[in-house]
């Protein structure tokens, strides 16, 4: 009896760390997933460049004229 009940606690302890080990990866992936959208989130905007068109103003001249 007591042989078989050994089997039975070493089968159910290595279902128990397997759990374990499912459970640690999932909230691992949850960590960085949340820690990937917190980032973009407060990632600075890119600073487009003015258009390539007409300036207002032509360079080297006098303000106003």
């Amino acid at each position: 009896m007591k042989e078989q009940q050994a089997k039975s606690d070493e089968r159910d302890n290595r279902r128990v760390f397997v759990w374990g080990v499912l459970a640690a990866i999932i909230v691992m992936l949850g960590a960085l997933a949340y820690v990937y959208a917190v980032q973009r989130h407060f990632e600075a905007p890119l600073e487009m460049p003015p258009p390539q068109g007409t300036p207002t103003e032509t360079p080297g001249a006098a303000p106003g004229k």
